[in-house]
């Protein structure tokens, strides 16, 4: 089963090396279109700025991979920064290192410290979270076993979703894509087949609590 880790939200610092201003802003859960999104709106944020350098990685699979130096040397910013975020580990999160130049120059070393230093900095202060490939499952049961559903799912490595409640009661839950087969047998096993478990197809990456 595979995981992923994402930042979770939108987060921001700010350094200061040799009089030059690094501001550092990270945004997480976001596809390529939403990180093209999120750099013109620190752009527009900052229109001022000497440079705005970038980088993200938009997929699950991180084959979507983008930076720009945005004027500075070449590989010393936008190159630094998406370094920053696979080294992490992370996906579908995007940084922008602002910068406004304080008059001294850095060096190509010291540029490349600054800017990986304010990725990192920025990816410190975020919260992450680990997502874990799951599949949905839609269950459906009488009212006298759903106390007895309840109390299984929420021993389980799953999270539930919505509940329905008519002549029968119906939920869909998320699990883990290495636990569906477990879950659903031990649910059927806990309630001598009571409950209807449908494996939903589709498979995507979801945080689970447990």
């Amino acid at each position: 089963m595979k995981e992923i880790k994402v930042v979770s939200g939108e987060y921001q610092i700010e350094n200061e090396i040799k009089r030059s201003r690094f501001i550092a802003t990270a945004k997480g859960e976001v596809n390529q279109e939403e990180a093209e999104a999120f750099v013109k709106s620190v752009k527009k944020k900052y229109p001022d700025a000497t440079h705005n350098c970038y980088a993200y990685v938009a997929d699950e699979l991180g084959n979507i991979a983008r930076f720009s130096d945005d004027g500075e040397p070449g590989g010393t910013a936008g190159q630094p920064i998406l370094d920053v975020i696979k080294k992490q580990g992370l996906v579908k999160t995007a940084i922008v290192v602002t910068r406004y130049f304080g008059g001294i120059k850095l060096g190509a070393g010291g540029l490349v410290g600054a800017y990986s230093g304010a990725a990192a900095d920025v990816l410190k202060a975020a919260k992450i979270l680990v997502k874990k490939e799951c599949k949905k499952v839609r269950l459906k049961t009488d009212y006298s076993t759903f106390a007895t559903v309840e109390k299984y799912l929420f021993k389980s490595e799953c999270r539930p979703l919505d509940f329905e409640y008519g002549d029968d009661v119906s939920a869909e839950i998320i699990v883990p894509l290495n636990k569906v087969d477990e879950f659903a047998e031990g649910l059927k096993e806990l309630t001598s087949g009571k409950v209807e478990a449908i494996i939903l197809d589709e498979i995507f990456f979801e945080a689970i609590d447990k």
